[in-house]
């Protein structure tokens, strides 16, 4: 896979994660799991050449667990509660939410751009020296990024799952 193919995809997920998220959004089975759904076998389609062993595989446990710090991070500053006109309970994203998700975008595409352009030299090297073959250095380099997009998309799903949970048993209402 490419790196801008992996950059699309990052684009395309992170985009569908904000339009179902912005503003005030009941929170259903659905709107948990589409991200999650439409985006997980885009990824793990394009995301076929997965490295297996040594720093191939750190790298993209790495992609992957900074995109679930990241996610969790998103979710701390979405507000849930119970909606006081109808009682369901609901997800308040404002700028800060998607200001956070743009904030991970960017800095992904930073990523990606500067391994292609930038210092893309240097970590091809230090990936080769460190046993990575010469034809798995993007695909490392690419599923690092879709990962960490896959790990943000994980824990914001779950993060939403478990704050509504606790909204369901302690009756928290989130005011319009």
């Amino acid at each position: 896979m490419s790196l801008t193919t992996s950059l699309v995809i990052a684009a395309t997920m992170i985009l569908t994660t904000l339009l179902a998220d912005r503003g005030v959004r009941r929170v259903t089975w659905g709107r948990l799991l589409r991200p999650l759904l439409t985006g997980g076998p885009i990824a793990l389609f394009f995301a076929s050449h997965v490295v297996t062993r040594g720093v191939g595989l750190a790298v993209e446990v790495a992609g992957a667990l900074a995109g679930l710090l990241l996610g969790l991070g998103a979710v701390a500053l979405a507000r849930t509660g119970r909606d006081e006109a109808t009682g369901e309970v609901v997800t308040r994203a404002g700028a800060g939410y998607l200001g956070f998700w743009i904030g991970a975008c960017v800095l992904r595409f930073a990523v990606g751009y500067g391994a292609q352009h930038w210092f893309g030299q240097q970590w091809g090297t230090w990936l080769y020296l460190h046993g990575v073959a010469v034809g798995d250095i993007a695909a490392v380099i690419g599923n690092g990024i879709v990962f960490s997009v896959l790990g943000m998309l994980l824990a914001r799903s779950a993060g939403i799952a478990l704050r509504a949970r606790r909204v369901r048993t302690t009756g928290f209402a989130l005011a319009r």
